[in-house]
């Protein structure tokens, strides 16, 4: 199945994170949608999001509201409760489970150049993002990883981008230098830290709180919707805005998950995640550009504009072609 990818969902009507973990015991995960209607093929839905995150609360809703009259009905588990992203790649693979979200960095598992997709400063801006993810290099590389690995990537939902938090300003990466930075655990994001000229500090997202108020760790790197959810505007006095990630998240099935499926409910499966993928785009930016305005009237943390992009979109330009083997690839894009 051709994967439907973001630039075609901007022509749709108005529209990692990591650390999350599973649900033990023996306690069956609570659905968090409505009853699949009668007769109608449902197909679970997997992600490690918060269950207030846009893609439970804008993503899911479009696709069932696109869905409507095809007899094929979403059911989300949102906050891991079916797995991690690794875990649920899996169960897709398997066909054990019809439907997953996972970033670039864990599709990188099963196809390298994937992970290319989570570099610090690949892209430009959002639209930038977007044309390339709906460009031939990703078609490209999607297609490797079905090849690969089975995983169909059917659509790519803009994340956020990704800005640091710190107890002190950061406009080069001379203020991060010396500092604890928290990173997931995970080679690109230690470069990212390398990058930021922070000391890499691998911490789970569930941790970071905690780690921030103590002093474990000094600063720490989110997109804005994320950094509300995890209420980092209280123990961090800077969002500095790095914009040093773009950052999509892609829903993956496999034809061993949807084989249930007919051709025309698969046709109306892709032509509903057009919607949702939009959707998502409009509530996360939406979401940024609210909270910044809020904190920045309201004091509640300090917004730092004044930071040299330039000087780290060079460190980033300096690290990452010699460090990964899709390096050319990362400047082919960068530079398109």
């Amino acid at each position: 199945m051709k994967h439907q990818r973001v630039g075609t969902a901007l022509a749709a009507a108005t529209i990692m994170t990591l650390g999350l973990s599973a649900c033990v015991g023996n306690e069956a995960p609570e659905q968090t949608t409505t009853s699949a209607p009668e007769d109608a093929v449902e197909l679970r839905l997997s992600h490690v999001y918060d269950p207030s995150h846009p893609v439970q609360t804008c993503g899911v809703p479009s696709l069932n509201g696109a869905l409507e009259g095809s007899g094929v009905f979403i059911n989300a588990f949102p906050a891991a409760q079916l797995g991690s992203e690794a875990e649920s790649l899996e169960q897709v693979v398997t066909g054990s489970l019809e439907l997953a979200v996972a970033g670039p960095s864990f599709l990188g598992v099963w196809e390298p150049n994937v992970a290319m997709f989570d570099a610090p400063y690949l892209f430009r801006d959002i639209d930038h993002f977007v044309e390339t993810l709906d460009g031939p290099v990703a078609d490209e590389i999607f297609a490797s990883l079905k090849e690969e690995s089975g995983l169909d990537v059917l659509s790519t939902w803009y994340y956020g981008t990704r800005h640091v938090t710190s107890k002190e300003p950061v406009s080069t990466s001379a203020d991060l230098a010396g500092k604890k930075f928290r990173t997931p655990d995970a080679p690109l994001y230690l470069a990212m830290a390398d990058i930021m000229g922070g000391a890499a500090t691998p911490m789970a997202l569930s941790e970071a709180y905690l780690g921030l108020q103590q002093g474990t760790i000094d600063a720490q790197e989110n997109p804005i919707p994320t950094i509300a959810s995890q209420r980092f505007y209280e123990v961090q006095d800077y969002l500095n805005l790095t914009g040093h990630m773009i950052q999509g998240v892609m829903i993956v099935g496999s034809d061993a998950s949807l084989s249930a499926l007919s051709d025309e409910q698969r046709a109306a499966l892709q032509e509903a995640m057009v919607d949702a993928s939009a959707a998502v785009r409009e509530c996360i930016e939406d979401e940024e550009a609210s909270f910044v305005e809020e904190w920045r009237e309201a004091g509640t943390i300090q917004i730092n504009d004044d930071v040299d992009v330039e000087h780290f979109r060079q460190r980033a330009l300096e690290m990452i072609p010699n460090s990964f083997e899709w390096g050319d690839l990362y400047l082919e894009i960068r530079e398109g």
